[in-house]
Formats: C-alpha cells, sequence, structure tokens
C-alpha cells in the first residue's frame, strides 16, 4: 500500500470518500481501490485541466483505516465554476462548507487560459461521446453489455482458478482490474454530468425541492434489487444479486457469501410505508418562462432523471466486478492457509496486493508475511473499535497532516439542526440512530432513521421509515437519491447528528428546508 508523504500543511478531505467506505477500509481493499479512484477520478482530472504539478501532487492517503483526499484538488476542480452552475454538493469538499476557498486554489489564474483551454480541449477530443452529457448514457447503456460478459466469463472460470497456480489468479486480478479501469473511465464523468443537470434543473424551475420532485419517480437498480427483495425465493434472488455488498471494500462479504445478510433485509422490507405526496410542480416557473427557457428545460428534465438512476446503476454493475475480485482473492487466501501463513482465509484482507505479489513471487519471505499480518490485523481492530464507539470523532471530515479538524462534541445538544435538503417532506417520529448495517433489525415501522451515511444495501429498510437523517453526503448521495424515490422526507450532512440525536428522541424532519427538530414531549 502506497503512503503518501504528509506535512503540516496539507489539508484533507473525507467528503469524497466517506460515503463510499463509512467505516475503516480494509487494507486489501484499499490497495485494490485507492490507485485506481486516485488515478481516474483526481490525478487525471487534474491532467484534463493542465495543472502543472499533476504528476507529483499527494491527492490520497489512510488515516486510522480512513481514507482522504487532498483539498487543493477539489479546489482546483471547483476553482473553474461559475457560482450560478457551482455543482450542490461541492460543499462537502471545503472546510466549514465554504466553497469561497475555491478561488484560493493556485491553479488556473488568467495566465493560465491557453495552457487550461488546450488541456480541456484535448481531454475532450480523446473520449467525447463519454465527455459529453448528451451521449455519456448511451455510451454507459453500450459498456454494460461489455461488462457484464467480462464479468460472466472470469466467473466461469472459478473452479479452474481454484486449482490453479496463483500466477493465473494474479492473470485474472490483472483482468478484472481493467473491467474496474473501465467503470470509473465512465463513472467520472457520469457524476460530473448528474450534478450538471441537476443543477441546471434547480436553476430553471426556481429551487431545490421543485428540482428533487422533478427526479424522484426514476426506475433504478436499487429500487429492482428492493423490489426482487420481496417476490423471489431466495435462491433467485441470490442468482441475480448476490454480488450485492453493503460496502465497497471487498472485505465486507456479498450476499452471496452470507445470505443470511438477505434474509434479514428481507424482513426489514415487508413493512410499507404509504408514500408521501410527491405532485411534480411541474414548470410553475419554466412553463411561464420564455419559450427557449422551456425547451431548455424539456431538454434538461430528461437528462437530470436519467443520471439519477445511473448513480444508483453504476454501483450496483461496479459491485459485480467487485465480487469477482473478492472471490479471486480468497483464492489466494487458500494457497496461505495451505502455506501456513494464515489460518483463517479471511485475514488475506490484512495483506495488500503488493505483499501478496511479492510473497508469490518468492520476494517475501512467510514468516515476514505472517508478522505483517498479524500486527496490521490488531492495528485494523483498534481503528473498526474507535469506529463503533464514535463514528464522527474517528473519522473526522477533515485532517491538517494528522490533526483532525472540527471535532468537537456539544456540551448541550441544541434542539434544531441545519443540514441540506435532499429529498422534500415533513416526517415526524422515533429517532433510531444506526452506524451500520448489523444494526438495521432496530428499525421499526414509521421510525425516523438516523445515520453517518447509508449504502444502496440498506434501502429495503426504506419501505418502513417514516424519514431519513444522514450526517454525510449531499443531493446526490445514493442516501438522497433513494429517499427521493420512496418519497421520504430527508436532511443529508449535519455533523455530530448520531451523537447528538439518542434513539428515542422525537424529531421533525423537513426536507424542504432542511431542518430536524427535536420534539419536546
Amino acid at each position: 500500500m502506497r503512503r503518501m508523504q504528509n506535512t503540516d500543511e496539507v489539508l484533507w478531505t473525507s467528503g469524497f470518500f466517506n460515503e463510499r467506505f463509512p467505516a475503516p477500509v480494509s487494507p486489501l481493499g484499499w490497495s485494490l481501490l485507492g490507485p485506481l479512484i486516485e488515478e481516474l477520478a483526481l490525478r487525471d482530472p487534474l491532467r484534463f485541466l493542465g495543472y502543472p504539478q499533476a504528476e507529483s501532487i499527494p491527492l490520497t492517503r489512510l488515516w486510522r483505516g480512513h481514507p482522504y483526499a487532498n483539498v487543493a484538488a477539489f479546489q482546483i476542480f471547483y476553482k473553474v465554476f461559475p457560482d450560478a452552475i457551482l455543482p450542490e454538493d461541492a460543499y462537502r469538499y471545503f472546510l466549514g462548507g465554504e466553497v469561497h476557498l475555491r478561488r484560493n486554489a493556485p491553479y488556473p489564474h488568467w495566465r493560465d487560459a491557453p495552457r487550461f483551454a488546450f488541456s480541456l480541449v484535448r481531454a475532450f477530443l480523446s473520449d467525447p461521446f463519454n465527455v459529453s452529457p448528451l451521449n455519456n448514457d448511451r455510451y454507459w447503456a453500450r459498456y454494460t453489455r461489455q461488462h457484464d460478459a467480462r464479468v460472466a466469463a472470469l466467473r466461469n472460470r472459478f473452479d479452474a482458478l481454484a486449482r490453479a497456480e496463483p500466477r493465473e489468479i494474479f492473470a485474472a486480478l490483472r483482468e478484472v482490474e481493467k473491467i474496474h479501469r473501465a467503470f470509473l473511465r465512465i463513472h467520472r464523468w457520469s457524476l460530473i454530468d448528474a450534478d450538471l443537470m441537476l443543477g441546471l434543473l434547480k436553476r430553471l424551475v426556481g429551487s431545490s425541492e421543485a428540482a428533487a420532485r422533478l427526479v424522484a419517480d426514476v426506475p433504478n437498480k436499487t429500487l429492482e434489487v428492493d423490489l426482487d427483495l420481496r417476490r423471489l425465493p431466495l435462491a433467485d434472488f441470490l442468482a441475480q444479486h448476490g454480488h450485492r455488498s453493503f460496502s465497497l471494500d471487498i472485505a465486507v462479504p456479498t450476499f452471496a457469501d452470507e445470505p443470511g445478510q438477505v434474509l434479514k433485509l428481507a424482513r426489514l422490507a415487508t413493512v410499507n410505508q404509504k408514500l408521501t405526496d410527491f405532485d411534480s410542480p411541474l414548470s410553475f416557473h419554466a412553463k411561464r418562462s420564455a419559450f427557449g427557457l422551456r425547451i431548455f428545460f424539456d431538454w434538461t428534465l430528461p437528462l437530470a432523471k436519467k443520471y439519477m438512476a445511473m448513480r444508483e446503476d453504476q454501483r450496483y454493475y461496479w459491485q459485480k466486478a467487485l465480487a469477482v475480485s473478492r472471490r479471486l482473492y480468497l483464492l489466494l487466501a487458500d494457497h496461505l492457509v495451505a502455506d501456513q501463513v494464515i489460518a483463517d482465509r479471511n485475514a488475506v484482507f490484512d495483506a495488500t496486493h503488493s505483499e501478496l505479489a511479492d510473497y508469490f513471487d518468492g520476494r517475501l519471505h512467510k514468516a515476514e508475511l505472517s508478522q505483517t499480518l498479524s500486527a496490521r490485523h490488531a492495528e485494523w481492530q483498534v481503528y473498526r473499535r474507535e469506529f463503533a464507539q464514535a463514528p464522527t470523532e474517528s473519522y473526522p471530515a477533515f485532517l491538517r497532516g494528522d490533526v483532525a479538524l472540527g471535532v468537537s462534541r456539544n456540551a448541550h445538544p441544541p434542539k434544531q439542526w441545519q443540514g441540506r435538503a435532499v429529498s422534500p417532506g415533513i416526517a415526524r417520529g422515533i429517532a433510531r440512530v444506526v452506524r451500520s448495517a448489523d444494526e438495521l433489525a432496530r428499525v421499526q415501522p414509521g421510525e425516523i432513521l438516523v445515520a453517518p451515511a447509508t449504502d444502496p444495501a440498506w434501502t429495503p429498510v426504506f419501505a418502513r421509515i417514516a424519514g431519513l437523517v444522514i450526517e454525510r453526503g449531499g443531493v446526490l448521495s445514493h442516501s438522497a437519491v433513494v429517499a427521493r424515490e420512496y418519497h421520504l422526507p430527508a436532511v443529508a450532512g449535519i455533523p455530530n447528528v448520531v451523537t447528538e440525536i439518542h434513539d428515542g428522541d422525537r424529531i421533525e424532519v423537513d426536507g424542504s428546508r432542511g431542518l430536524v427538530s427535536r420534539i419536546e414531549t
């Protein structure tokens, strides 16, 4: 695992990672995805903008098992956006949500205009159909067929690979890495396009609430999984969706690995709440606007809906490839067990990919690898305990070097919290604080779910709750997208909320104004 050199001057944000990896990520999971995300989601965009230090700037790191990204990258990304079209979720990457800090970025300035313009044009011409918001969705639709075919071909080789030498398993891992790369090359543009389309829609209809109502009720893979959970026998459900997991971390078992997870989810999904009325505010602004704006609205709305659905669908497809990676690493683990390097095959997730490659190539001795994994397991156990006891304090939103910033508890928790309005409506009920998927069974019908974040695989519980409050994320988070599909009032982006609201508190969630209030009894 590559450890970036840290200095006291570097400001790091968890905002890019804390929804994707809400708990400490395994060493193996990070060594697989960390370099890919850094290269394709952070370093490549800096190259596209012509940033001179794109090759040398430190961009990612782990701190006590949690991933962080360099705030300087987001300052550069968002500096080029005028205030009028600045994506709403940009606040997550700036200390205190102060998006004006993007103007302090060292690049670009007016003197950089030629370099900046040339780099952007070159990036567009290198992959025009993928980059364009008019074509990225069609590009994705074609890609899914190739993705599924490549994943199926690898799955069909599992039995043979179980009897193969490690070098053949590493060759299969290189194949699935190509799938991850191809996916991320599309996904990065899809996220930008979703940001832009939702932002444009908000400005056309005049409010975030109106835009949120307009992009609800869009079919997607997350809702499909929820429906199949209710109607399919377990074996059929696992055959279709067994690759699903509660995390992008490959150390977390898939549904197929531990079917008991599915049975628990099915019990949670059996109670359906009456949906809040989401009458469309269709164009009470746009219909009275100029003809040209009506045309622009009619062009923007379908694209915004498509990219909302893709937000969920892409996670679903990526987990197919991640499940293949997990299975291949477990095949390597079987060799480690046979060599008496580890006693439990799950201990492979305490290794990094490079350590495994070094061991099987003879560059790392058995005793050294065994000691490394044992020490790292003990270290990560500490991080997991810290997170279980205090998720906010153990995973602060920002670091300056190794120092956590802005982590403090109110001596007297407030009676009202201001967050981000991500799904409109008002709900009242008992708060149920849930920090991990293991606690979802505690959620009762009609309660308000309060959590650090939610994964798409949590969403069967959305069928029984009345509202949602999450500490992280924004209007494009998975929590927000699915809350709108379930017509659940939801508020996001409230620091410390999982510690300041307690189980059994009566609260009100105003998803139109972004307010959460304690109801005095």
